[in-house]
Formats: structure tokens, C-alpha cells, sequence
């Protein structure tokens, strides 16, 4: 039976999750941790009653109506009692640097512009799945407030009920009891460089196609849609590490997925629970096809995806952390070397990445004013593309995300579809 609390026994602070730890050590005026998920609707967003939506959505939410803190020994979140969140007109550069004094501590943005709402996330707070639950039930709430009747099912949380304690646990810490090691070690992979952007500017190329047609597509290949998409990715930084050579170092090419824990561990967080599995190839054992990079990706996560090798890797992460060494080394320490190893090794064995946060069910009243959902990433600090995947209906937004000028391994991507028989409609912030 699930357990909840009233406001005066909610606990006032929380402990970062594993996976939240590394994003505040590594956070920089140039460079945070960020993605986002957007709704966009059938009429233009009233920012007042989105102001209040929110105000109401985020008590409902107790591991995102936080503020960062820092102890002697770690970081911690404390519950932003005083203050609330505010609503502002959208901005041109999505998922931009965030401070822990912006937006009155809260370490989420929420924008409109138009018929868009539009939230930046901070990592250490969820992952996509959490994310996507609170965007949902605030646009309903907002909806709501507008006067419409939208029931609590589909992901939509009831803000006028008590939290369940299971939403905001730590089920990292709740699931990890493997002994064995569950990660062996990567080598270096090859990263695509180019001419760095300006300031907080990004570049956004976006995709939007039939989610049936992709799928279609994905089938005659005997595949996902996500091990596709990730197989295409990797051949388009193949194709541009053909022109650079194939048998320079370093040879291998990988594409890191993010795995969603709760389809493995039962878990109802609204924080994070994923883990990243890193397939790909080496191009030091000669020239690779598409389908043969998709059939390396596909023996690799068929190999990894089930619940003795996750828990491993899980398990794995949270020893690092219970290291007595660690646990009792200073902040000021931690922050340096959790930043040297977030620079140096957390992108040493990835050549780019792609998440999926797959379809998006909503209930069937709340549909009637919904044309579509994107979904962002943060750049990285390797400044390569990354790739973000969302679909509703049938609609499929894939959202490339970079620091550079150079648009290459987009452009093939792309254009590798429509010759496929794909037709894809490009959006961009570029000029």
C-alpha cells in the first residue's frame, strides 16, 4: 500500500539521488545539466492562470519544490517553503545555464510563448520520466483552471492530493544490492569537433515525421524504434569519421541510451532512476554498414537489458558513493574531482547520445487541446549533437541539440530518411 504524507510531516530536506550528484559538482556559469520537455496547445496560453497552475502543480510535487544547498559533506535539497517558481515568456537558447539563485531557487524554468508551454529541468531533480509527469499535470491543472474537465489518469497527478512518499524516494538506494561489478571498461571514443557557438546559443534542428512511418521503417529492419534511430545516429558520425579516417584514433564510436529503471525495479519516483548503456562500434576491425551498426547495437543491449546486469551497474555507482574515502572528503573536494571525472571520463566513452521518452499517453479529454510534445537536451560539454526523441499521436519530434556550427551529422540523418521514403519536416533556430 503506498504511503503518504500531509505538508506539516513532509520531510524539509532530501538527500540527491545517485544519479543527481554528479550535475551540481560539475555545474558551471558556461555549462549545467539541463533538458526540456515542452506541450504545445490549441490556444494561445493565458500566463496568469499558467502562474497559478504551477504554483498549485508544484506542491504536489515535494522533490521539485526544492532549492539546492550545500552541506560540509555533500549537496542537499531543501523544501522552497517561502517562495514560488514564476512563469516567463520563453527565451531563443533553451536549457541555458542555471544558478541556484535564478527563479527564486527553484531549479526548474517554466516558459509560454504562444500555444507552448515550455519547462527547463535541472538533472539532479528527475529524469525524463518524472520531468513528464509534472509537465502533464500542469498542463492539466492549467487546462482545469481554463475550466475544462480533465480527469487525474495517463501520468496526470491529482494536485489536491497528498503526496505518496514512494514519489519522491531514493530508488537507487532502494535497489542496489548487487555484488558484482557491472560496468567493464570502455576506451576512449571519437568525438566530432567543430566551431563552438557563441555564448549560451545553441543549435536546434528538429525533425517532425509519422511516428507509424518510423516505425514501419524500423520494423522492416527487425528493430525498435529507438535501436534504429540509434544505429542511424551512430552511421551519420560513422559517415563524418570516414572523412577524419577510419583507423585514426580514437577508432570507437558509441552511442550512449538512457534506460528507464522503472521498467525493471518496481518504482513510482518522480526522481531519477535511469542508467546509461553505451553500444557501439570499433572501427579499428574495418568498414561497418548501417545494418551491421544496428545489429552491434542490437546484440549489445539484448545483452545488458535485464535487471541482473542493471542492478549491477546500479549497484556499482552507489559503492563509489558509500566509499568511505569519498563520503568523508570535503565538498570543495568532491566538486573537483566530480568535476575532472564528468569532464574527463563521463564523455571519454561516448561519441553522442540519444534519448527516447517514448510516446506520451494523456487522458482522452486532455487530448482535444494538445497538437504535441518536444522534448530537449542540455548541450554537452563535448559540444557534439545529441538527440532527443518524443512522440504523441502520430507525430514524432526528434530534436537534435549542439554547441557547434557545423550541422553534418544532422544533415545526413535527415536527408538518410527521406531517401528512405520518410518525409520529414525541418524546423531550426538557425538562420
Amino acid at each position: 500500500m503506498l504511503r503518504t504524507v500531509d505538508d506539516k510531516k513532509q520531510n524539509n530536506w532530501f538527500k540527491l539521488d545517485n544519479a543527481a550528484k554528479i550535475y551540481p559538482a560539475a555545474n558551471t556559469k558556461r555549462w549545467s545539466g539541463m533538458f526540456r520537455l515542452s506541450v504545445t496547445l490549441k490556444e494561445k496560453i493565458d500566463s496568469f492562470i499558467l502562474q497559478e497552475a504551477l504554483a498549485q502543480t508544484i506542491k504536489r510535487f515535494p522533490s521539485f519544490n526544492i532549492r539546492m544547498r550545500s552541506g560540509l559533506f555533500w549537496y542537499y535539497f531543501e523544501t522552497n517553503a517561502v517562495k514560488r517558481p514564476i512563469v516567463k515568456p520563453d527565451v531563443n537558447n533553451p536549457c541555458a545555464p542555471i544558478s541556484w539563485k535564478d527563479n527564486n531557487g527553484f531549479l526548474i524554468r517554466v516558459f509560454y510563448y504562444d500555444k507552448r508551454i515550455a519547462i527547463d529541468y535541472f538533472h539532479s531533480l528527475t529524469d525524463g520520466t518524472g520531468a513528464m509527469i509534472f509537465l502533464k499535470t500542469l498542463t492539466a491543472q492549467y487546462l482545469r483552471l481554463k475550466g475544462f474537465d480533465i480527469p487525474t489518469t495517463d501520468g496526470v497527478l491529482d494536485v489536491d492530493e497528498l503526496p505518496q512518499t514512494d514519489e519522491y524516494e531514493d530508488s537507487f538506494g532502494k535497489h542496489a544490492n548487487s555484488k558484482f561489478k557491472g560496468r567493464i571498461k570502455e576506451n576512449k571514443a571519437y568525438h566530432f569537433k567543430g566551431n563552438k557557438l557563441e555564448g549560451d546559443d545553441i543549435s536546434i534542428i528538429t525533425g517532425i515525421t509519422s511516428l507509424e512511418a518510423i516505425k514501419k521503417l524500423a520494423k522492416s529492419n527487425n528493430a525498435t524504434i529507438t535501436e534504429y534511430l540509434s544505429a542511424l545516429l551512430l552511421y551519420s558520425f560513422y559517415i563524418q569519421k570516414q572523412k577524419d579516417g577510419l583507423y585514426r584514433k580514437p577508432t570507437r564510436l558509441a552511442v550512449s541510451i538512457p534506460v528507464n529503471l522503472r521498467n525493471y525495479f518496481k518504482s513510482t519516483t518522480n526522481r531519477n532512476f535511469s542508467l546509461f548503456l553505451n553500444p557501439g562500434i570499433d572501427t579499428i576491425h574495418g568498414e561497418y554498414t548501417l545494418v551491421e551498426i544496428l545489429n552491434q547495437i542490437q546484440y549489445f543491449m539484448k545483452a545488458n537489458l535485464n535487471d541482473k546486469v542493471l542492478n549491477a551497474m546500479m549497484s556499482q555507482n552507489v559503492r563509489i558513493e558509500k566509499n568511505i574515502l569519498i563520503r568523508v572528503a570535503p565538498l570543495f573536494i568532491k566538486n573537483i574531482l566530480m568535476s575532472i571525472a564528468h569532464k574527463s571520463i563521463g564523455y571519454r566513452p561516448i561519441t553522442t547520445l540519444l534519448s527516447n521518452v517514448g510516446m506520451v499517453k494523456i487522458p482522452q479529454k486532455m487530448k482535444e487541446h494538445v497538437s504535441r510534445f518536444e522534448f530537449f537536451l542540455g548541450s554537452a560539454k563535448i559540444y557534439t549533437p545529441f538527440l532527443a526523441v518524443v512522440s504523441y499521436n502520430d507525430t514524432l519530434v526528434l530534436n537534435f541539440t549542439s554547441k557547434i556550427r557545423e550541422t553534418e551529422i544532422e544533415r545526413f540523418f535527415f536527408t538518410y530518411l527521406i531517401k528512405q521514403g520518410i518525409h520529414v519536416k525541418i524546423e531550426s533556430n538557425r538562420e
